[in-house]
């Protein structure tokens, strides 16, 4: 635990310290050389802050943990009880960003969407950082358990875990899969949205963050769970979907509705065979190998992300 505490600590601000070199050198944003080291410092204060008591309560709420009926008072305790595990990954992002987001208002009130364009490739980053440090905890960011003898029983593709009795096994290293992802996309908004539209960048980071995590959720072993409904992947659909109705409110006015919302369409339809798919891999529905499931499930997120990237390209040209 202390070290996957330091190791995180020690990440968190060197990611964080590069955010404020991005700043200082800002060329087409001058805004952003304002304070440029008092926001990332600010921003890894408030981020920590705010992320580990979002991370926490958000688990709690989610989980049902707090019974005040049974425990009364004593059920707020239950909160102080931190534990990677015990956290909820989006409440930990969303605590993060809020951090971030006060750190530019405090700083540079004209340029706080330019701010937010600026940390979203070293948010991605902290993804990352945050997604690789489950390795310190066991099977909780891996997927199934592989056969003895398959061939992708090594890291990257799976991790060895040590259980009692001196048995081992290899499991799918699912939070490695959800930390390539984010730096795919740390490397494409560092080096490809330099330019555009303001908050181009931190709204694409946004949807195409979430967009493979609803693989990623699926392929969990051990993921948060309200009867078979993954909260998680609610809550990817759920960020998808408003920064796709941000893109369409803001552009398209004179289109005919049904190409200005088609985007949204495809986007719903998308969902829908998300569910179906869940059902059929928890064979709720039809009976498929899951080979055939989760491809499909890739597949139908390909798509979603065709539709976030022509709602995208519409808002953007329309600066």
């Amino acid at each position: 635990m202390t070290t996957y505490l330091w190791s995180m600590a020690a990440g968190s601000v060197v990611i964080l310290g590069l955010y404020g070199l991005r700043c200082a050198l800002a060329v087409r944003e001058p805004r952003l050389k304002r304070a440029p080291w008092l926001t990332a410092l600010l921003s890894l204060i408030f981020g920590a802050a705010f992320g580990l008591v979002l991370a926490r309560m958000s688990y709690a709420l989610l989980m049902q943990e707090l019974d005040f009926e049974y425990d009364g008072i004593e059920a707020l305790y239950q909160l102080l009880e931190l534990s990677v595990t015990r956290m909820s990954f989006f409440g930990g992002a969303a605590g993060v960003l809020l951090g971030v987001l006060l750190a530019n208002r405090l700083t540079r009130k004209g340029a706080i969407t330019a701010g937010l364009d600026a940390f979203a490739p070293f948010g991605a980053l902290l993804v990352a950082l945050f997604r690789m440090g489950e390795l310190a905890y066991g099977s909780y960011g891996l997927g199934t358990s592989l056969a003895e003898d398959s061939p992708f029983a090594f890291f990257p593709f799976a991790v060895q875990v040590k259980v009692d009795g001196g048995y081992s096994y290899w499991g799918w290293a699912i939070c490695v899969l959800s930390a390539a992802f984010a730096l795919v996309w740390a490397a494409v908004a560092l080096l490809r949205f330099r330019r555009g539209r303001t908050g181009l960048c931190f709204t694409l980071t946004l949807f195409y963050l979430a967009l493979p995590q609803v693989l990623c959720e699926s392929l969990r072993n051990r993921p948060m769970l309200w009867l078979f409904v993954r909260p998680e992947q609610v809550l990817c659909a759920v960020i998808m979907f408003a920064v796709l109705l941000v893109w369409l409110l803001k552009s398209g006015r004179g289109m005919k509705p049904l190409r200005r919302w088609a985007p949204m369409a495809g986007l719903l339809v998308c969902v829908g065979l998300v569910v179906a798919t869940e059902f059929a891999i928890d064979g709720k529905l039809f009976d498929l190998p899951h080979t055939v499931c989760y491809a499909f499930m890739i597949a139908v997120l390909a798509v979603m992300g065709v539709c976030g990237a022509v709602a995208a390209k519409r808002w953007s040209s329309e600066a």
